[in-house]
């Protein structure tokens, strides 16, 4: 496996983890399971990883914006992608309401380690974008329930679209 792809699985694991994930779901994510059982636990498993990522995608821009990390330029996308994480964040914490789960809320600290500007403040956005479209990816065929399966697309496309942006600013390639 790429170190990269291995980085960012273990990323996602441990954030997953820390949020308090059902082990089978840290497994996938982590790229040690291939399925998880059909059902209802697995669906609010599968709901409370993705609102572990929306609540930390939340907290960088915040900490971006209030730091002015991002530059001039560029505020307008981080205030746009903070906005739809928090959009995300309430569509899935409405969900999990409406079939009696317990949401997780989000972390007191998220250790962001040193916090560069610029470029390398971008690519840590990257980052997380590209963990939440990985693990979007990787948990939309497990969800049994048809509303969160469409509601997780939905929020796929626009993991897509964050990352896209970041990386043409960075000068990365998109395909």
């Amino acid at each position: 496996m790429a170190e990269p792809l291995a980085r960012r699985r273990r990323f996602l694991a441990q954030l997953a983890a820390a949020a308090g994930v059902a082990p089978p779901l840290v497994a996938l994510l982590g790229g040690r399971a291939l399925a998880l059982p059909r059902g209802e636990e697995t669906d609010f498993s599968i709901l409370y990883a993705a609102l572990a990522l929306e609540h930390q995608a939340i907290a960088l821009y915040g900490l971006g914006l209030q730091r002015s990390l991002f530059p001039q330029n560029l505020r307008r996308y981080a205030v746009e992608f903070r906005g739809d994480h928090e959009g995300h964040r309430d569509t899935q914490i409405a969900i999990a309401e409406e079939r009696g789960g317990r949401p997780p809320a989000p972390l007191h600290d998220y250790e962001f380690g040193p916090t560069p500007a610029g470029d390398d403040f971008i690519r840590q956005a990257l980052t997380i974008e590209v963990a939440a479209q990985e693990a979007y990816t990787a948990l939309l065929s497990q969800i049994g329930t048809k509303d969160y399966m469409l509601s997780a697309a939905f929020i796929l496309i626009d993991e897509v679209h964050h990352m896209t942006v970041w990386r043409r600013v960075l000068g990365l390639k998109i395909y």
